[in-house]
């Protein structure tokens, strides 16, 4: 499938250095700091460590779930905004986890990303969609913002706020 679906298998290996990424963070510096400072944010208005898991570990299921309907029927609506309810409601309910708790739902959040990844043709990536915010878009620009870079983006913040020891 790889052969013949290039620009998804980059799309796939980008969210699984990601998803490595995360777990190296969760079992290195994360498990070794004070874990009072999981939840504490670094300044005003930017999330904690544990927010930013918390965050991961919901988005990766709901995009793939978005990605699986736009395929199914293109054109359609896609995506969310910073205020949709169940963004925050995942990040509300998560944010106090403690690693264990975190790193257990992991696996079953990225398996649902990946298997609808998995699934896509090259040529799905053409498919569009509207977002309220961004309009009409290609399935390609979407992953792209909303998922590999998004992903991407927590990480290096998540390394940004870890305290050097």
């Amino acid at each position: 499938m790889a052969a013949s679906n290039p620009k998804v298998e980059e799309i796939r290996q980008s969210v699984r250095s990601s998803y490595e990424e995360l777990n190296r963070l969760i079992d290195g510096p994360l498990a070794s700091m004070n874990s009072a400072q999981l939840y504490q944010s670094p300044e005003p208005g930017e999330w904690t460590l544990m927010e930013n898991v918390a965050h991961i570990s919901e988005f990766m299921p709901y995009w793939g779930d978005e990605i699986a309907k736009l395929v199914a029927t293109p054109g359609q609506n896609f995506g969310r905004t910073h205020q949709h309810a169940g963004r925050l409601k995942g990040i509300e309910e998560h944010r106090a986890d403690n690693l264990a708790q975190a790193k257990a739902v992991l696996p079953g959040s990225y398996e649902r990303l990946d298997s609808v990844l998995s699934s896509l043709k090259d040529s799905d990536l053409e498919l569009k969609g509207h977002h309220s915010k961004y309009g009409d878009q290609t399935l390609g620009w979407y992953i792209e913002e909303f998922v590999t870079h998004h992903f991407a983006g927590h990480i290096k913040q998540m390394k940004r706020i870890i305290p050097s020891t």
